[in-house]
């Protein structure tokens, strides 16, 4: 594929009261951003710094209030953009009043944000995506349909108001008032499952691409719909109504889909070591990253922590020349800096954590 250019995509970075930060200011490197320090000196936190401004949530925590400095009130986090993108994104948590967005100096979403700074991640967690529960896999392939499929969240929206209504008519033992709801399910959920059809589509021919890089394997992809294959999801409905009466939820649907990721034909959650399975996650979240750029025209961030965990120096090797050479702007985690080989016109920053805050400096770049 043909790269976007590597014009920045995050300019400059600044944190008040987040985590170990009082304050930080900080200019990545248009391409590959190594961040180096000891355990606990907060590395990691500059990665959800990044993920929050682009996502509106952390990858570490479930309450956002968690990442407010100890005795601050309220986290202020702000990122200028590149050309070609909103100006710039900011978030305050507010231990009082949640979580504000702002995009371009305008009210927002996480949808906005999602749109105005699109970031994925590598970290030690990543092999979840093989082994871990099916609602991890959707996530992960939405943000992908999200960016590609213009519908998609629309369509998603509308189905998961209509499922929430027919949950509700369940949990209240009222089967018409739930079946009222099947007509909506069955159109948008139609326009769900074709939407991430079409993405695992082209997902699929990447895939098995980085897979033989970094595996020596072939990595083959199957959507599974989330319910029984050859019947329609009208059917569907129809027929698990007795049971989603006595779950009190609906069973059958979109928001039961998952995907069955194989590697030499065995399914891979079952044959694969820990080390293969997020080299596993490292191909299916590197042809992502690709996909998006190429349908976005411009270069992702992706946010690798701690790659080093669970691989050998030549898988480790393997897996950062693939990141070195994706459509990315990079943030790299690292506990010995020396351990990374840094590709041409990278920026190498140090961070330290001692009393009474973390500082973080440039090293090189």
């Amino acid at each position: 594929m043909t790269s976007p250019a590597p014009a920045p995509v995050i300019a400059e970075v600044q944190l008040g009261s987040f985590r170990c930060f009082e304050s930080v200011s900080f200019l990545p490197g248009p391409g590959f951003n190594l961040i180096a320090g000891a355990n606990g000196s907060g590395k990691t936190s500059i990665l959800e710094a990044i993920y929050f401004l682009g996502r509106g949530t952390s990858f570490r925590a479930a309450r956002a209030e968690t990442a407010i400095r100890f005795e601050a009130d309220r986290a202020t986090l702000f990122a200028r953009l590149g050309l070609g993108l909103a100006a710039k994104v900011g978030l305050e948590i507010s231990r009082a009043e949640g979580l504000a967005i702002r995009v371009d100096g305008a009210p927002g979403t996480r949808a906005d944000l999602a749109r105005a700074l699109p970031v994925q991640i590598l970290d030690p967690a990543s092999h979840e995506l093989v082994s871990g529960a099916p609602a991890g896999r959707r996530q992960f392939l939405d943000w992908g349909v999200f960016h590609v499929e213009p519908g998609f969240l629309a369509a998603w929206q509308r189905y998961r108001r209509a499922l929430q209504q027919r949950n509700a008519a369940l949990r209240a033992r009222s089967g018409p008032a739930a079946w009222a709801w099947d007509e909506t399910l069955v159109a948008d959920g139609a326009l769900v499952d074709a939407s991430r059809r079409r993405f695992l589509d082209l997902l699929q021919r990447r895939v098995r691409v980085v897979g033989e890089r970094l595996l020596g394997a072939g990595i083959e992809l199957s959507h599974l719909s989330g319910w029984a294959e050859g019947t329609d999801l009208a059917a569907a409905l129809v027929a698990s109504r007795e049971r989603d009466l006595q779950m009190a939820t609906s069973t059958v649907g979109p928001h039961r889909s998952d995907i069955r990721i194989s590697v030499r034909t065995r399914r891979a959650r079952d044959t694969v070591s820990r080390g293969q399975e997020k080299l596993v996650a490292a191909a299916l979240t590197l042809a992502q990253v690709e996909l998006v750029a190429e349908a976005r025209g411009q270069t992702i961030v992706l946010l690798v922590d701690e790659p080093g965990a669970d691989l050998d120096r030549e898988r480790l090797g393997l897996l950062l020349t693939e990141v070195g050479a994706a459509p990315v702007q990079a943030f790299v985690t690292s506990l010995d800096p020396g351990a990374v080989r840094l590709p041409p016109g990278a920026r190498a920053f140090h961070v330290e954590h001692g009393s009474p805050q973390a500082s973080f400096a440039i090293l090189s770049g």
